[in-house]
């Protein structure tokens, strides 16, 4: 870890936040940020390696970036990439200025002692649906001039909040490290292909290590012979590239069968070679359980289940509570000892764990965590929530984060969506949910949770996971972590509220994040607060079939060493994205298998070094294409 290598950070940081809202929600260009694996960062680690790097060895070897130094840059892009776009940055604005703007609509009724007016005072952009400011946002002003005085109160106040959600964040992934890559030893097959691709940057030769192996060479080559191939018809005068649907859902169509809710979907290659990446069991489970999924459904069907009547159905959604909250409750089992000698090293009692080597210190990471805590509590109190209910909303929010990072980090699922919703779930179970609580739990929902796919736990343990090739100063990475987190939201906060007051939200091309979800929020608080007893029926059938379901899986992989199937599948079984994914990971196991089965490790370490090279261009070229389109402002089709 050098100067040189945080300041080159900070700077990539900076770009890809103030680029990244302009490209992606904005203009419809592409997705820099999209992913746990983003395409963005992807690109820029590629141009340091194979651009930079070797400009500067042709000037003087030694000068040259070291696999420290480009894995600093790497985590700091990572871990910014839950700011931007699918983090927080496409839901953000559009929740402060949607709730006055969209109650103008006569058929919405929020500022009767409803939404709009039970919304804690600073935390929406106005409480007034005639305010000058929101009606801006949303149709542009004259000369593109932001009130900044008006807005400055309600960002400064949601980034108190989101800074201390995003320490303790830090803070608990600090802890786990050890529990997760030592002791439990995942995968992490996110980290790996940074990892592998930049080793021996400054050594050898111009390129790194992997670019003198064969079979890295020809995943490059076919995956990028396969992309141009997609983008040919683009030279033809087409407006897209061909894209390799399966159309299941249309062949399911008017069946028996229908009810199984299949939806066509475009196959990922990138999916395919993160399937491989992965151990089989796990791989195995994604697929395995959204058909078992699909099953569920058509049954549920066949038995006149209520509340079952597709992938966003209730059956879905609470069943998806249970198994998140019983795969929480496992993971801490598992980790308890762990987690007890930390909680001694922070007290400075006897028998306390070890933290030497660590990126940061257990009683640092501790105490850190505890008080981050505290002030979040205190900033729902705050803000008028009781404490058992604000106690209640950060425990669903750091299971959700907890779950989602282990999805990431063990099942190598850089993208999946939660579906249920907080307020949802917090009312239907408690029935205690009401005023400013509903408010801020609906909108921390869309925030956090159900409409993000990027969020920071995964970036951070990976992150972490990283760190191991940090010789010095690694304790200085969580502070260059929580460094770009700083730069990343008054840049993507610019880049958002200048485009918008200068052509209007309203004319974003995405349309669902600008009007539906401020008006998705905002209704499930208005119903809440004024039909609490007739809203969010709570489904404990399905919860508890979830949480036993998961349970079971969980207890008989660790009872019995031959069980052939993870619980990972059960947590993103049903999802828009799962969808697209079940059969990319089928693939991707059976090619596992296959080569496991009936060839040796030299054909297993190819294939894994094939399936890097092919993640590797897969991502960059869509980083690229995104860069492209934004610099012709258009012009130029997605490739």
């Amino acid at each position: 870890m050098t100067c040189r290598a945080f300041i080159i950070g900070l700077l990539a940081v900076a770009g890809l936040a103030l680029l990244d809202p302009y490209t992606s929600f904005i203009k419809g260009y592409g997705w820099l940020t999209a992913t746990c694996f983003p395409g963005g960062p992807v690109l820029i680690l590629v141009l340091l390696t194979v651009g930079v790097n070797v400009l500067i060895k042709l000037v003087r070897r030694r000068w040259a970036f070291t696999q420290a130094e480009l894995m600093l840059v790497w985590c700091m892009l990572i871990v910014s990439c839950a700011i931007p776009c699918e983090g927080i940055g496409r839901y953000w604005y559009n929740l402060l200025a949607g709730g006055p703007y969209l109650a103008r609509r006569t058929d919405l009724y929020w500022e009767d002692d409803g939404s709009l007016t039970r919304a804690p005072e600073g935390l929406v952009l106005s409480k007034n649906p005639a305010s000058f400011a929101a009606k801006q946002y949303y149709e542009g002003s004259e000369g593109g001039r932001v009130p900044w005085h008006l807005w400055l109160g309600p960002l400064a106040q949601w980034t108190v909040f989101l800074v201390l959600m995003s320490i303790a964040v830090i803070c608990l992934c600090a802890i786990l490290r050890r529990q997760w890559v030592d002791a439990e030893r995942l995968m992490f097959p996110l980290a790996r292909v940074p990892l592998e691709f930049t080793e021996g940057s400054a050594k050898g030769g111009l390129l790194p290590a992997l670019f003198t192996d064969r079979a890295f060479l020809v995943g490059l080559l076919v995956s990028g012979a396969f992309r141009f191939v997609r983008a040919l018809p683009l030279l033809f005068g087409k407006d897209s590239g061909w894209v390799i649907q399966i159309p299941i859902g249309d062949v399911l169509q008017d069946t028996p069968l229908a009810h199984m809710a299949f939806s066509n979907f475009d196959f990922w290659p990138s999916a395919l070679g993160f399937a491989f990446l992965v151990p089989a069991d796990v791989s195995l489970s994604v697929w395995f359980f959204f058909l078992f999924s699909r099953a569920e459904l058509q049954a549920a069907h066949w038995l006149a289940v209520p509340r079952a009547w597709g992938t966003w159905s209730p059956l879905m959604r609470w069943q998806q509570v249970g198994a998140y909250l019983a795969f929480t409750a496992g993971m801490l089992v598992a980790a308890r000892r762990h987690l007890l000698g930390v909680f001694r090293k922070a007290l400075g009692m006897r028998g306390g764990t070890d933290d030497r080597g660590e990126p940061m210190a257990y009683p640092v990471a501790f105490w850190g965590f505890v008080l981050s805590i505290a002030g979040c509590l205190a900033w729902y109190v705050y803000y008028g929530v009781s404490l058992p209910m604000a106690a209640a909303v950060l425990a669903l929010l750091f299971c959700s984060f907890l779950v989602y990072a282990r999805i990431v980090a063990q099942g190598g699922l850089y993208v999946s969506r939660n579906l249920w919703i907080l307020p949802t779930v917090l009312h239907g179970a408690t029935g205690r949910l009401a005023g400013a609580g509903a408010v801020i739990a609906s909108m921390q929902s869309w925030l956090l949770l159900t409409g993000t796919t990027v969020m920071l736990s995964p970036m951070a343990i990976h992150a972490f996971r990283i760190s191991e090739v940090f010789k010095k100063r690694k304790r200085l990475l969580p502070l260059a972590m929580i460094a770009a987190v700083l730069v990343a939201i008054p840049c993507t906060t610019y880049t958002t509220l200048t485009q918008a007051y200068r052509h209007g939200a309203l004319n974003f091309n995405d349309t669902w994040s600008v009007r539906d979800v401020p008006k998705g929020a905002f209704d499930t608080a208005h119903r809440i607060i004024t039909q609490p007893g007739q809203s969010a029926e709570p489904y404990w059938e399905a919860l508890g079939f979830g949480a036993i379901m998961t349970g079971f899986v969980m207890f008989v992989r660790a009872r019995f060493y031959w069980w052939p199937i993870h619980s990972i599948g059960l947590l993103a079984c049903s999802s828009w994205h799962a969808h697209r994914l079940w059969f990319p990971f089928l693939l991707g196991w059976l090619t596992k298998v296959s080569i496991m089965k009936l060839s040796g490790g030299r054909l297993l370490r190819d294939a894994r070094l094939f399936f890097i090279g092919l993640i590797v261009v897969e991502f960059s070229v869509s980083g690229a294409s995104a860069v492209v389109r934004t610099i012709t402002h258009g012009a130029c089709p997605g490739f």
